[in-house]
């Protein structure tokens, strides 16, 4: 998954997805955008899902998030954010 994202192309694997499209390089967990890079700037998201797994991967892409509530220092996007940088590069 890290190398697809520094490498800009698309890669899959079980429930995780790397996409490359004209606005950026995204990362799909299940059907939830987790990751953007567009135009330089990083997005991260849970999609509401604080589980296991979505720490996980969200921490390998440099996210400092945690389940934990009290302890998650990532500042989280909202799906209709990254949905929005997904087709049309911005916000």
């Amino acid at each position: 998954m890290l190398q697809a994202v520094a490498g800009c192309y698309d890669w899959k694997e079980s429930n995780t997805q790397v996409i490359n499209n004209k606005n950026g390089v995204f990362v799909r967990l299940y059907n939830t955008i987790i990751f953007a890079k567009v135009g330089g700037a990083q997005y991260f998201s849970d999609g509401g899902f604080s589980t296991v797994t979505t720490g996980s991967r969200l921490r390998a892409l440099g996210a400092a998030y945690s389940t934990n509530a009290k302890k998650n220092a990532a500042a989280l996007v909202p799906q209709n954010i990254m949905r929005n940088l997904y087709f049309y590069g911005a916000a």
